[in-house]
């Protein structure tokens, strides 16, 4: 049996869609007999109600690899401790940085926050600059406010996650407080601190623990399934997909991935606007 472990945003979807080449790319793995497994940083709750559920989420590794499901059963949960947690918000909370929590159940933050964040979804013409993106925006926030829940205290919250948002729309004055620089210099001794990937963020990042990344996800998988390591493919285009990719025979690199991810790859595809995807499993005979 041949696996490939996929990521999510800017690899099979952009903009909250998946492209229809890349769909007739799973149709046609899954006649082959391919196990195809969702390898992301999002947490569950991102992935829910989106395309993403139409390519199967039975196997998945989730959260940047702090959550792994085998056959719709979750065999790994890894999470920051209460102590981490609670270092990366108060951090936060001190310059006024918006952010927020992402656990199994849910997407959490600070009560009063959830208007701030919805900024970098505007649906003013003049702000969103064409009718087409009023109203992708307008279903972004549709879902994001049903997902995100205010809360008073983050205690006994479970937090895979935390990840914060360097876009000028929403901070006081246009005035971002600390650059992405300035949270990998304070905190990536101790954290794994990665640009944010998910398409249509201005900037921004996310911060897990040092111990977990998608290189234990894919080690599980493999496992269980009994692949061999020559029969392994994964194709990803952002920094939390280094140790994945490092860690297979076949590593695919999308085109649109920076330097550092098509370094450490074998073979470098088109973007993720040019089915990419799709030409990736072509290259590799998978399709």
């Amino acid at each position: 049996m041949k696996v490939l472990f996929y990521d999510a945003d800017g690899t099979v979807m952009t903009k909250n869609k998946i492209p229809d080449r890349t769909y007739e790319a799973f149709r046609l793995l899954k006649a082959n007999g391919i196990l195809t497994v969702l390898s992301t940083g999002r947490s569950l709750p991102s992935i829910r109600s989106t395309p993403l559920e139409d390519l199967g989420l039975t196997n998945c590794i989730t959260a940047a690899g702090g959550c792994v499901i085998i056959n719709n059963q979750i065999v790994s949960h890894d999470y920051l401790t209460e102590e981490q947690r609670d270092e990366i918000t108060d951090y936060f909370d001190q310059y006024h940085v918006p952010y927020n929590i992402e656990c199994n159940d849910g997407l959490y933050t600070r009560i009063g926050e959830k208007e701030r964040q919805l900024k970098r979804m505007p649906i003013t013409l003049k702000e969103a600059g064409s009718l087409s993106e009023v109203e992708r925006n307008k279903n972004r926030r549709s879902r994001f406010f049903k997902q995100l829940k205010e809360v008073e205290s983050f205690k006994g919250m479970h937090a895979n996650k935390i990840h914060w948002y360097e876009d000028k729309r929403m901070y006081d004055d246009g005035m971002i407080t600390k650059s992405i620089e300035d949270i990998q210099k304070h905190f990536s001794s101790r954290y794994n601190v990665n640009p944010l990937s998910f398409n249509g963020n201005k900037g921004g990042g996310e911060i897990n623990d040092k111990a977990i990344t998608k290189k234990k996800g894919v080690e599980m998988i493999m496992k269980h399934f009994h692949i061999d390591p020559n029969d392994a493919y994964a194709i990803g285009d952002g920094y939390n997909d280094l140790q994945m990719l490092e860690n297979v025979n076949h590593a695919i690199a999308m085109g649109n991935a920076p330097k550092e991810v098509k370094r450490v790859c074998s073979y470098v595809t088109d973007s993720i606007d040019e089915d990419g995807f799709y030409n990736a499993m072509k290259h590799f005979h998978l399709i």
